[in-house]
């Protein structure tokens, strides 16, 4: 991968997909440089985007990158301090703080006149100056904008308004009248930490999600459960095998009563209240699901209040009312609300080619099939997205090394339809089209068909399908992809960099 070796890469973003990234391709040969408008690495786990009390969803076995574990002194779900943590060590073992630029904000990418991009930045408020690179990967990520939705007479309010990811400091809320708005992870989170430590607190929400306990049968992390092929039998991807195609036609009662079961072994498992149980069983609302309990118990403890409905009106001072029509006092108003995808930096000829109607236009989540120097890293968001943002840098790197074999920019254009087009059918609150959730397996086969690696990566079919997958699986995929790298050809290698080249 020599011939790389004075190709620049601009990755925006140092985040969990931006480190990994950023790994990848120093690995390959390619000159570095990550941008974060932070002051520390991390992303949406860095401390001034984090609430007291957050865990990861996921068990610290499968929350980690294939070549790097984390120390075993780490809760089973870590903290958010200990995934900071986490993250800090990876940057040092790897020697990435080189590569990153923090307090560096990216104003601008615009096409170059040659093959390549303009690249405007500033740096700790300083006037902008121009960088020029071969290629950029965006790792934003798609929690990069907070969703702060308006309301009716919100300015009369008396007290703050903030969004969830601004709740950081317990004195915020100690002593005083909370109202949390969503059903979300984040709203239960914050709920519960919130009910412990306010005079009251008020959950209100339109419609409940699925929660999952943190463990099953209160010892088996619940990861370790649906990271498996066996769990994806279950769940219709937009390409199915033939097992699959029997699932889900004649079978599909037998897959009806796996999903009512699981539904009502989560609702035992957890106690969840009448008015906190989804409308719909799974795999329904699986694109909002999270792990966690601890709602629940502050609900049974007197420590919380829901509410469902959705605030009408701010009435002035501290009364907020609710549909329909009941008033609620309070101090403070959280709105833990979600997140919009946000690329700033992008005019808007450009923002029309990867976006077009508000969905992200990527093939396979990662490349705008008309600009292949553009690359995406972390938009394949998943029940895994450490490992999936992992798998996904090294096929952009081997599509940005001139590696990997693409069909025609119209034939991946017609397989992002379709896959678009199924992803509103079965993840409708995820229009952005971003999500691929819990098709793991599915997704990192795709990936690995590409690059021509082997999609099976156990050492036998019963480990294969029902233990899970777990990061350690791919560690050896940097090698593999050398070891077929040195046995292509390099004529083939210089005709797929040239149309690498034309296409942009």
């Amino acid at each position: 991968m020599n011939e790389t070796s004075e190709r620049r890469v601009a990755i925006i973003g140092a985040g969990i997909a931006g480190l990994v990234t950023a790994k990848v391709l120093r690995e390959d040969g390619f000159d570095v440089t990550v941008f974060d408008a932070q002051a520390e690495i991390g992303g949406v786990w860095s401390s001034r985007r984090t609430y007291p009390g957050l865990r990861a969803n996921n068990s610290r076995d499968s929350y980690a990158f294939s070549d790097f574990s984390y120390p075993e002194t780490a809760d089973v779900f870590p903290t958010a301090e200990q995934i900071r943590g986490y993250l800090r060590a990876y940057l040092d073992r790897f020697e990435l703080g080189s590569l990153i630029c923090l307090s560096t904000e990216v104003i601008s990418v615009t096409r170059a006149s040659q093959p390549g991009w303009h690249v405007r930045i500033r740096r700790d408020g300083r006037h902008p100056e121009v960088l020029d690179f071969d290629f950029v990967v965006v790792c934003a990520g798609v929690f990069s904008e907070p969703h702060v939705p308006s309301f009716d007479g919100q300015d009369l309010f008396s007290g703050p308004i903030l969004h969830s990811s601004q709740l950081n400091d317990p004195a915020m809320v100690e002593g005083k009248r909370v109202v949390i708005v969503g059903a979300g992870k984040s709203a239960l989170d914050c709920a519960a930490w919130a009910g412990r430590h306010a005079e009251r607190c008020t959950l209100v929400f339109r419609s409940p999600h699925w929660m999952v306990p943190r463990r099953f049968l209160g010892r088996i992390p619940t990861d370790s459960l649906i990271l498996t092929r066996f769990f994806e039998l279950f769940l219709r991807y937009h390409r199915v095998t033939d097992v699959e195609a029997f699932l889900h036609g004649p079978a599909r009662p037998l897959v009806r009563l796996w999903w009512r079961l699981w539904s009502r072994v989560i609702r035992r498992s957890l106690d969840i209240p009448a008015v906190l149980v989804p409308d719909a069983e799974l795999p329904a609302g699986f694109e909002n699901i999270g792990i966690g309990g601890d709602v629940y118990d502050a609900l049974r403890g007197g420590q919380l209040a829901v509410r469902r409905g959705r605030i009408e009106r701010f009435l002035g001072g501290e009364t907020i009312v609710l549909n329909p029509h009941e008033q609620v006092a309070a101090d403070i108003v959280v709105l833990a609300t979600g997140w919009r995808q946000s690329f700033p930096f992008f005019d808007d000829d450009l923002l029309r080619t990867i976006k077009p109607n508000g969905r992200l236009h990527l093939y396979r989540h990662i490349l705008p099939p008309r600009e292949p120097r553009l690359g995406f890293i972390g938009y394949a968001s998943s029940t895994a997205c450490q490992l999936t943002s992992e798998v996904a840098a090294h096929w952009l790197s081997q599509c940005f090394c001139g590696e990997l074999e693409l069909p025609a920019a119209t034939d991946m254009e017609r397989e992002i339809a379709h896959v678009l087009d199924w992803a509103a059918q079965v993840f409708p609150g995820r229009g952005e089209g971003y999500f691929i959730g819990p098709y793991v397996a599915h997704y990192l086969d795709d990936l690995l068909r590409d690059m021509g690696a082997p999609t099976r990566r156990a050492g036998n079919v019963l480990v294969e399908y029902f233990r899970p997958l777990l990061p350690q699986r791919y560690r050896e995929l940097a090698k593999q992809r050398r070891r077929r790298q040195e046995n292509t050809s390099p004529t083939l290698l210089a005709v797929r960099a040239a149309r690498c080249v034309d296409q942009s």
